[in-house]
Parts: structure tokens; sequence; C-alpha cells
């Protein structure tokens, strides 16, 4: 391994999905999961502060048992990995005693970020584990996470507690040698790597596999979303060789593996980071075109904007904001529930000057390499 040069201690994220950490009868790797342990210790001991988002505890659960007489494909996946996610931690936890690593674990489903105190609760006592010098280790809480309220992918996850801890830098693991434009190279023998990107391209988001590998709920398309959303934040992230021993320490060392993806100058910060990943919206507003360009231009929404709501919502509630077009402008806390902003469109109710989605309180989300005026302001 090479020996990494002086430099501050950083904190790190790593996922490693299914594909990574199972043979191909999608059982668990022990070897897998030793490498992984391995290096993780390496880094720790190097004075990095890492987190570990793994996937696995359905691989765990395949080996002791099959449960076919369950029909339901989400109920079977679910049942699987109840039963395989203590083995799972079990064998973090034994493999990471053998480096003096005390581990912890977080089960976490998308409605835990939904709610700005649970949100804040849970950074707290990730927060506390860090500066205690324990290993987190967070997978998704399949168990209670229904199709509605699923990450979908543990990519996905990686992206949000990265963003949650402030990372410097997340690691997605993939069996791949990391992001290609063009496909995979083993299916496309023109597919050429990308080795350090500065913004996600149309190019690249063409080339993503649309058929998922089996065994895995994740996917170049759920990486390259991930992406897209942690270097929003400010985090630098690198696709890479999960089977690749030490790829994480060699990478800090100066090494090029995989494809690096810069994080963005205008990050977003604070209040607007937990709305753009986070809330979770419970209904959604049509504007019209003039609203939708004040909103391009750092204003507020207001009531005369709105052309039509969708869903059932309160005052209070996050709201998904879009245009006539059906394009997503952004998300934001409204003022205003469903029922008085229906009677406004209506004519029922005069039109409140109060504003329906005050500009502090929303976050705009536009292509990549476009930046929304109020992106670089704190929150």
């Amino acid at each position: 391994m090479a020996e990494q040069r002086s430099r501050p201690a950083e904190r790190l994220v790593i996922k490693v999905g299914t594909n990574v950490l199972t043979r191909s009868n999608q059982q668990l790797d022990y070897n897998a999961i030793h490498q992984i342990v391995e290096q993780v210790g390496a880094l720790r001991k190097a004075g990095h502060k890492v987190l570990l988002v793994t996937s696995g505890a359905a691989g765990a659960g395949r080996a002791l048992t099959s449960f076919r007489q369950e029909k339901h494909p989400l109920v079977r996946r679910q049942m699987m990995t109840a039963v395989g996610q203590p083995r799972l931690m079990q064998l973090y936890t034994d493999f990471f005693r053998e480096h003096n690593v005390l581990v912890a674990q977080a089960l976490l489903t998308r409605s835990d970020f939904a709610d700005r105190a649970h949100f804040l609760s849970i950074r707290n006592v990730i927060e506390g584990l860090l500066v205690g010098d324990v290993l987190p280790i967070v997978n998704e809480n399949d168990v209670v996470a229904s199709e509605e309220i699923t990450f979908g992918d543990n990519d996905y996850l990686a992206a949000a507690v990265a963003s949650m801890i402030g990372a410097h830098r997340l690691f997605l693991f993939t069996t791949a040698g990391g992001f290609f434009i063009g496909g995979e190279p083993s299916r496309n023998p023109d597919a050429r790597l990308v080795r350090e990107a500065p913004l996600i391209t149309p190019e690249m988001w063409a080339s993503c596999e649309v058929s998922l590998l089996e065994g895995g709920r994740g996917g170049m398309l759920s990486k390259l979303k991930s992406v897209e959303m942690a270097t929003s934040f400010g985090i630098e992230t690198h696709i890479v060789p999960g089977r690749e021993p030490n790829v994480v320490p060699r990478i800090l060392a100066g090494e090029a593996h995989g494809s690096r993806f810069l994080p963005r100058a205008n990050k977003v910060k604070g209040y607007r980071q937990w709305l753009r990943f986070g809330a979770m919206a419970v209904g959604r507003v049509v504007v019209d075109e003039g609203a939708a360009k004040a909103l391009l231009n750092n204003k507020s929404l207001l009531p005369a904007g709105i052309a039509k709501v969708e869903g059932a919502f309160a005052e209070g509630d996050v709201v998904e904001i879009y245009s006539r077009d059906m394009e997503k402008l952004g998300v934001g806390l409204m003022n205003f529930s469903s029922t008085d902003l229906e009677a406004m469109i209506r004519g029922e109710r005069p039109r409140d000057r109060t504003e329906a989605i005050h500009k502090d309180r929303m976050v705009l989300m536009l292509p990549e390499g476009k930046t929304p005026p109020n992106a670089a302001k704190p929150a």
C-alpha cells in the first residue's frame, strides 16, 4: 500500500453495496468484508473519522433461510434482512474487534430524515459517536421501510449521511472500475473511464445503465444521482472499484483510482440542505410563467403565482414547486394549507399578499451546471 502523505484528517463516508459484498450465489463474501475492514482500520489509524454505509443484510439472511413460502417480494426481502442484519453486524463487530474498533449500528429510513427535529437528533447521535471514536455503521431499516418511504438504495442514503455529518469525501464502492461513458466496459469495448469531472454532463446521464445488477438495487444511475446530491453539498465524491485492496488510503495518498467528482463551489448549506434532501414533500404546487421567472431571480413565491395545487398539505408542510410544463423548480416550506390555496384559486377568498413560500425557506433545483441565485447565501 502506498504511504499517505502528511495531510489533515478528514471525515470520510464509505458506501459498500450488495454486489461488492456478495459472491455470485448472492451470499456474503467474508474475504470482501475483511478487506474493507482492513482499510477502514488503516484510515482510522491515520486519524480519519470514518462512517461506513453498508448493504448486505439480505445476503447474510439468504445464507440462513429462504422464506420461499412468502410470495410478496417486498415482505420476503424485509424478512430476509430481519434475519440477516444481526448476522451482518456480528461479522463487522468481530472483524473490527481485531483493530480494537468499537462499532455502533444505525438503521435509518427515508422518513427519519423528513422531520427536521428527527434529522437533527440523528445528526447529534452520529456526531457524538464520531467524536467518541466509535465507528458508525449505517444501513437502511428495510423491515419498516415501505415502498413509499424507502431510499431505494444505499447510494442515496450514503449521500444523505455524508451531508448530515459534513463529510469531506464520499466513496461509493462498485464492482466496476469507476464511472464509464458508454456504459459497462464488458458490454461496450469503447466505453471510457471518467477520471475527473467538475460537472455531471448530459452524456454521463445517458451512459447510465438502466438495468440493475442482480441482487443490488443501485446501479450507476443511482450512483450518479448520489454524486449530484453529494457534490451539491460540497462533498468530493468518488466511484471506485470496491474490491481493490486499500483503494481509499491509496487515493488519499495521491493515486488515481476510479472516478473523481469535484464538489460544487456554491454548495447548499444549513436549512436548505435539509430541505433539498431530507424533507419529504407531501404535495406540490404548479406556478405560472411569471412566478417561475421570479423564483429564478431570488424572489419569494406569492399566492398569486400559484396556478394549481396537488395533494393535501397543511401550513408548515414541505411542498414541491413545478412549472406549468412540469419541470421541478424546487421545494419549500408552505405558509398556507392546500385548502386555503385552492380557495384563492377558485376566487372564494382574496389572494393573500403574504408569501406562500418565502425565498429563505425554499431551495431551487436546477440542472447541473446552473447555479440558483440564492445557492451561495447561508441559510
